[in-house]
């Protein structure tokens, strides 16, 4: 396997995983955003 494939593939993997990261985060913070939001509106 030449080393130019081999980081390609690499490169693919971090991608998937930052942006996998990144969704799981940003849908806990729009959770919470959504959680504290309601919180004010019913006080």
């Amino acid at each position: 396997m030449p080393a130019g494939e081999r980081v390609k593939v690499d490169s693919l993997d971090v991608r998937s995983y930052y942006s996998h990261s990144f969704t799981v985060i940003s849908g806990k913070l729009i959770k919470s955003r959504i959680g504290s939001s309601l919180k004010t509106i019913h006080h």
